[in-house]
């Protein structure tokens, strides 16, 4: 074994391809001299889209260009992942857009910052805010105490303290959850809870507080329902089992539901009875089915009255000439279903009843009239009386059916 050569000292080796490549997916290099390149980049913005489902950087950076307005419009253009720059000609124009943020697209915040060599996923994700402080009495409104929030939530910038609202400037981080409320402690013991209201804050997710979706698609959210549904479910076969798997019958006339067990007889009972109940219903059906279809096929008839023979002739609805002889047309409803004939006999009834009250009426009023005119014909002097029965005998020989009027003959 001692006499073995190894295989360095044979020369032979695992032969290898020049042209395949290692594919080792990692590399080593030296510390790159990048001067020109962070002067080259000095001016520029690195924005991030904080829900890359709702916002598309590609229709972002026509709409942030158009927003901005400064001297000469910035370079924008897409890095991946839901990054994008924006490359400026001169420091006023940027420092102008970060000073106004924050910005939306989509109603979903943007974070932007300005460009740092650094090489931490995180980056771009400060998210500056102007935040009210709410919850916190007026006497312990201090300067210290805002600040203390402030740096507490990140990276504090200002406060502005005034005789009724206090605000703070605070950069936060975008890509964590928000922080709505606070507590404060103090040497005494006594505590304050302080909330915070973000302005210019658009849709965020209600349930964890995140920029990045909104409370349908929360896990979070989807989790506690799943969980309430689950506890729900449990509590109902925990109920069930309690009460067993007899059904309740309620006694009537009381709320009181009592559990007996059920044979396969009474089943059997209850099954029968349904489907007699089923056949009762469906033979019902067919008897008002025959019914409809029998008044639909006879031909319907009316009465109508003739004023001038004073007797009821019979006309088919579907006559014309009856349709036109037919004198109380006006009376008539127009209806698209079958017609009943007791309210059609009613009617013709009616309207002749109606009819024959119009001419009583008027019979009335004329004698109404004539007898006026006869008392005061009565009234006249003896002389006269002869003027007075030719009248009377004038008025009864035009109309005898005139009822005697009761006209004295003379004094």
């Amino acid at each position: 074994m001692a006499g073995r050569l190894r295989r360095e000292e044979k020369g032979k080796e695992i032969a290898s391809d020049p042209s395949q490549a290692p594919r080792t997916a990692r590399i080593r290099i030296q510390d790159p001299d990048n001067a020109e390149l962070l002067q080259r980049h000095s001016l520029t913005l690195i924005g991030r889209v904080t829900n890359r489902t709702a916002q598309r950087v590609w229709s972002l950076i026509p709409f942030f260009t158009d927003l901005w307005k400064a001297n000469t419009k910035p370079v924008g253009s897409e890095l991946g992942n839901g990054m994008f720059q924006f490359q400026f000609d001169n420091e006023e124009d940027l420092l102008t857009v970060l000073e106004k943020r924050p910005y939306y697209y989509g109603r979903w915040m943007v974070i932007v910052q300005r460009w740092e060599p650094t090489v931490s996923k995180n980056f771009p994700s400060l998210l500056p805010f102007w935040i009210k402080v709410q919850g916190i009495p007026v006497h312990l409104w201090t300067e210290e105490t805002i600040q203390k929030l402030g740096e507490d939530l990140g990276v504090f910038e200002k406060a502005e303290i005034t005789s009724t609202t206090v605000r703070m400037r605070v950069q936060i981080n975008g890509l964590l959850p928000l922080i709505k409320t606070s507590v404060i402690e103090y040497a005494n013991g006594d505590e304050v809870t302080a909330s915070f209201v973000y302005e210019k804050l658009d849709r965020h997710c209600l349930k964890c507080y995140r920029l990045d979706h909104d409370i349908r698609d929360c896990l979070e959210a989807k989790h506690e329902a799943k969980a309430f549904k689950a506890q729900d479910a449990s509590r109902g076969n925990e109920e069930q089992d309690r009460r067993g798997t007899q059904p309740k019958h309620q006694v009537s006339g009381s709320n009181i539901f009592h559990f007996s067990a059920q044979t396969t007889e009474h089943r059997g009972r209850q099954e029968l009875n349904r489907r007699e109940r089923q056949m009762d219903a469906r033979d019902e059906l067919d008897a008002r089915r025959r019914s409809r279809s029998s008044r639909d096929t006879v031909s319907r008839r009316y009465l109508s009255v003739d004023p001038k023979r004073g007797r009821e002739d019979h006309h088919s609805q579907t006559s014309r000439s009856s349709y036109h002889r037919d004198t109380n047309l006006h009376h008539r409803e127009v209806n698209s279903g079958p017609r009943d004939l007791r309210r059609d006999l009613s009617d013709r009834y009616l309207s002749r009843d109606r009819s024959l009250q119009a001419s009583r009426h008027r019979d009335n009023s004329t004698s109404a009239r004539e007898e006026g005119k006869l008392t005061k014909i009565s009234q006249l002097p003896p002389e006269e009386n002869l003027t007075r029965t030719v009248l009377k005998e004038t008025r009864k020989n035009q109309n005898p059916n005139l009822p005697h009027l009761g006209v004295p003959e003379g004094r």
